[in-house]
């Protein structure tokens, strides 16, 4: 291996951030290929993965009671159930929306109530808690691995609109949390790559566009239906627009109070600057 190979590996996770349609997916990808050619092992991890090291992507969590409730509702299924918990400080956690899609033979009210345990639905306390157990957990098992991690999205979209868009916490408290993942995470001397937009109302139109329809109703309902929407009046896609620009908004600014080496890439060139930039970037030690 390289000296410079050597120097690059410093960083053993690598976050991609921005609002929808700002091309985490697209920096991610050439994250993982750059460091395939400077002899890194990445890992990548998209938005909706099952398979997330650190996030939870339609993972549900029921306490023994809960459990056994469940158990009691589908006596049939018990086995079955079993089967596929995971079992960790005395609760119990179930991958169902990948149970669903890998056994649809299992009655769809089994899932339902499953989701009604939703991790990104529990109370916010509750749901803070498993998420720093769960960033926890990754970081004592990515540093004994030699990986590169790459993950979009997860670290500042997931917490802060969950954070603020359903349960409407305080803009201090959801700093709170984002800086308790950001020291639980310090050990793999992380990287974050923000794609900023100019015009974030012009960004989502374009994402509307090209997404399916259900794309726009849910985030419409989400981002304009639960706590945070109704408390500031927020209502149709212009209410998206308005929650996507504060949002971004507050991340840049979160951004600065980071303890994690961070670049903002503006959309104010084309790809192949905005490449230049994220390769000198990874590059920094």
């Amino acid at each position: 291996m390289t000296e410079k190979s050597i120097i690059i590996t410093g960083a053993k996770l690598i976050l991609i951030e921005g609002i929808p349609g700002s091309g985490k997916t697209s920096a991610a990808r050439f994250v993982c290929d750059w460091l395939t050619q400077h002899g890194q092992r990445p890992r990548l991890f998209l938005e909706g993965d099952w398979q997330h090291p650190a996030d939870f992507e339609s993972v549900a969590c029921l306490d023994d009671a809960e459990y056994a409730g469940l158990r009691a509702q589908f006596p049939a299924q018990a086995d079955f159930l079993a089967q596929h918990a995971r079992q960790e400080n005395g609760e119990w956690f179930f991958s169902y929306r990948q149970m669903q899609h890998e056994h649809s033979e299992q009655p769809d009210a089994l899932f339902e109530s499953l989701a009604r345990f939703e991790i990104y639905n529990l109370p916010a306390e509750k749901h803070q808690r498993l998420m720093r157990q769960n960033w926890r957990k990754f970081t004592a098992e990515a540093l004994a691995q030699d990986v590169v991690y790459v993950f979009e999205c997860c670290f500042l979209q997931n917490p802060i609109t969950t954070l603020l868009a359903y349960h409407n916490l305080p803009v201090k408290a959801v700093r709170q949390h984002v800086l308790a993942l950001a020291d639980i995470v310090s050990p793999l001397t992380p990287k974050l790559v923000y794609l900023a937009r100019q015009d974030v109302a012009a960004t989502l139109a374009a994402v509307r566009r090209e997404r399916p329809p259900e794309w726009a109703d849910f985030v419409t309902w989400y981002l304009t239906g639960q706590d945070y929407g109704k408390a500031h009046n927020l209502s149709g896609f212009d209410g998206v627009s308005a929650f996507y620009a504060m949002r971004q908004a507050l991340e840049l600014e979160l951004l600065k109070t980071l303890p994690l080496a961070s670049a903002v890439i503006a959309d104010d060139g084309d790809w192949d600057t905005r490449y230049e930039i994220l390769a000198s970037f990874l590059e920094q030690t």
